[in-house]
């Protein structure tokens, strides 16, 4: 397919006046870069690369975590295809790294809507269950959930239309209609596990979820085929440097470009980031090549940095309680949240926090005893459940016990409160010899260890700083 998306006319205009630029406004440094006989100074370059960075990364790493699973086939895909569910049956091992979570049952989907929308279907769910499908486009910008929290546990036809489908999608069959920029759409849906021992509710769930083209929906003609899309093999060595720009040229054919950001687009062009166009750093001068590396090398840092200012500190924990899962045109937040926690949640469906270290600032390590106290009527407020896992920060996997427990919350059956009505939570290597204790225990290997309370569907409070999680304390 060839996935070339021509600048609009707004755009090629701010390309030729910069093109025109005199020798006198550019200074001695200037070097013809383009065949349209742009030009551009080193330091032009510089900056230009790191802004293209910035607002690129996004898609890179979009394409990095999700869409490349799909294509390199990967197991997490489950053997689906485009526009096809991917449903995990069970919960995920606790040997899994990167900080995965026991608490719901992941369902997954990328959907090219290149060729005509696609229509979400989820069935009727009893009360006393939940899921959610959390979708986003190709610049991780997050669309409306389909969830219970949405739907009202009712059945429900969604359909989501790309940018580039000229036909009429009828209102009255549908529950909704989902408008996106993207033609490339990652799903990431979590059907909600109240009972671990009884996944059957979960398994309901998930097969009355479907996802059709709208032609067999409305059984009407389909339009003609797109030509399958071109991807590039990720490579990780490659996205570091100036090469990280073929990902963003070819994600960027994939979410048409906004008329405000016409100019942006068209400055990029300058450099050879261009939607849909192949990049290459052939024929240009060592200078600016050398340049544009170190622009990039400045956007990853002010990204590291950023990064870091977007959660609070809050009794010890990192919490983060408002929406970062929208960003308008604060490209340098999308991109921080992009390498920090692709695709956070919106805070009426979760909240999560997490910690590496106690009350006192020092590193959680599992050969000694922590206490997590909930006073009495403090539990944390939600409509589904709270969760605390455990994580090995050597491996960033759960610790396998011979209890079984990776995390305690509430769920957990048998946990035990103090004649206060509190609930003290025990974080350890070693069994406890209480019975009390051992029944609200948290077993951790020896190292280093962190934890993660996630909030599924907190009430209004939590978003508001009415309630925060308490403090993990050292016993001894």
């Amino acid at each position: 397919m060839d996935t070339t998306r021509k600048l609009p006319i707004a755009a090629l205009a701010s390309l030729a006046a910069f093109a025109a630029c005199s020798q006198d406004q550019l200074g001695e440094s200037e070097i013809i870069v383009s065949e349209e006989g742009a030009r551009i100074t080193v330091e032009q370059a510089r900056e230009t690369a790191k802004e293209a960075y910035i607002f690129g990364f996004p898609f890179v790493a979009n394409y990095r975590v999700f869409m490349a699973r799909l294509i390199e086939r990967d197991p997490m895909m489950m053997g689906a295809d485009f526009n096809e569910f991917a449903h995990q049956r069970e919960l995920i091992p606790p040997e899994t790294p990167d900080t995965a979570q026991r608490d719901t049952v992941y369902s997954f989907g990328i959907i090219d809507l290149r060729r005509e929308p696609m229509v979400i279907s989820v069935p009727d769910v009893p009360d006393g269950q939940a899921y959610m499908l959390q979708m986003g486009d190709t610049s991780t910008e997050s669309l409306p959930y389909i969830s219970t929290k949405t739907t009202e546990n009712k059945a429900g036809d969604y359909v989501l239309v790309g940018p580039d489908y000229q036909g009429f999608v009828p209102s009255q069959p549908f529950a909704g209609i989902i408008t996106t920029r993207g033609q490339m759409i990652v799903m990431i849906g979590r059907t909600v596990v109240f009972d671990p021992d009884d996944l059957s509710p979960i398994h309901a769930i998930q097969d009355g979820m479907t996802m059709q083209p709208l032609s067999q929906f409305l059984g009407i003609d389909a339009p003609p085929e797109q030509e399958p899309a071109t991807f590039i093999p990720f490579d990780s060595e490659k996205a570091d440097g100036v090469s990280v720009f073929e990902y963003i040229n070819m994600a960027l054919g994939w979410h048409p470009a906004a008329t405000y950001e016409n100019d942006i687009m068209a400055s990029f062009a300058a450099i050879g980031v261009a939607p849909g166009q192949p990049f290459s750093t052939d024929g240009l001068p060592p200078a600016i090549v050398a340049a544009m590396n170190e622009g990039i090398a400045e956007a990853q840092q002010e990204l590291e940095v950023h990064s870091r200012t977007l959660v609070s500190q809050v009794n010890g924990w990192s919490w983060v309680t408002e929406d970062i899962s929208r960003f308008g045109t604060d490209y340098l937040l999308r991109a921080a949240v992009a390498l920090r926690n692709i695709y956070p949640n919106e805070p009426d469906h979760a909240i999560y926090g997490q910690t590496f270290t106690d009350f006192d600032g020092q590193a959680l390590r599992g050969e000694n005893r922590y206490t997590l106290r909930i006073e009495a009527g403090q539990l944390p407020p939600v409509d589904w459940f709270w969760s605390l896992t455990l994580y090995d920060a050597s491996t960033s996997t759960m610790f396998t016990n011979e209890l079984g427990r990776q995390n305690i919350g509430g769920r957990t059956k048998g946990l035990v409160t103090d004649d206060d009505g509190s609930l003290t939570i025990y974080i350890q290597n070693e069994e406890p010899s209480d019975t009390n204790e051992r029944a609200n225990w948290l077993p951790a290997p020896e190292g280093e260890i962190y934890v993660v309370l996630r909030l599924y569907a907190p009430k209004p409070e939590v978003a508001r700083g009415e309630w925060t999680p308490p403090p993990l304390n050292l016993s001894r």
